[in-house]
């Protein structure tokens, strides 16, 4: 079993505390991490490539979106508010009933597609996360795309994924969603707005509309506080955790 059932959620839990954006739903999730205030505020979170979390039932996940060179992907370097804006891990995908790594990939592009989150063009590509000790590159392989709700002429929510990778007799993929609008009168056309409106946008469309459902949120701490020279903008150190029905 991949993920801990309700009942066996007792240590680390994440319970109680409303989720920022636009889901609304409460925590109730599991974590390896103890929660203390608010969702990341134990995070020991210091921006370094290395970092990890390893969520009950789960196995270790970087806290990063990393680009090629092997440092953390940081918005093609535009500052947030004067600071680096690191790109965190936001979403977890768990596949217990997938018989394979290629139905699982096709599983997961399909629902992406009915939840309105298809493959777009028009974004940065060539990014990888690590999951375990393997370090996955985007998915599905070769892409040049991300998952977005609209055209990158347009705000949008978007992400990228990343896996699958077997675990416990079943497979895993994590993502990083941001969203992003629209400037048309400087010279980077995209701007950050916001982690968290994308991952509650993205975890609901895919509840609503696919073969999964929001079965929990996962502390992973992935979140930088006090820091002059860093920034995860909203982020609150939470990824949303899907899982795949039968």
């Amino acid at each position: 079993m991949i993920a801990p059932s309700p009942d066996e959620s007792e240590a680390g839990a994440v319970t109680g505390v409303p989720l920022g954006g636009t889901l609304g739903l409460p925590l109730g999730g599991t974590s390896g991490l103890p929660l203390g205030g608010t969702p990341g505020a134990q995070s020991g979170a210091r921006g370094l490539s290395d970092e990890e979390a390893t969520p009950f039932g789960l196995p270790s996940i970087g806290f990063w979106m990393m680009r090629q060179s092997g440092d953390i992907a940081d918005w093609l370097g535009v500052p947030f508010e004067g600071k680096r804006l690191l790109e965190p891990i936001n979403v977890v995908i768990v596949d217990r009933f997938a018989s394979s790594a290629d139905e699982a990939s096709a599983r997961l592009l399909a629902a992406c597609g009915k939840s309105e989150f298809p493959k777009r063009q028009g974004h940065s590509s060539g990014y990888s996360a690590r999951l375990g000790t393997q370090r996955f590159e985007q998915f599905p392989p070769g892409s040049d795309d991300s998952f977005s709700d609209a055209v990158f002429v347009f705000s949008n929510d978007h992400g990228r994924l990343f896996g699958p990778f077997e675990w416990a007799g079943g497979y895993i993929f994590v993502g990083a969603f941001s969203r992003e609008g629209v400037d048309l009168v400087t010279k980077v056309k995209h701007r950050y707005q916001s982690f968290n409106r994308a991952r509650d946008t993205f975890a609901r469309m895919m509840s609503e509309r696919s073969g999964y459902e929001i079965s929990g949120y996962l502390n992973l701490g992935n979140f930088v506080v006090c820091s002059p020279e860093l920034s995860t903008g909203d982020h609150d150190g939470v990824a949303v955790l899907l899982s795949a029905r039968q």
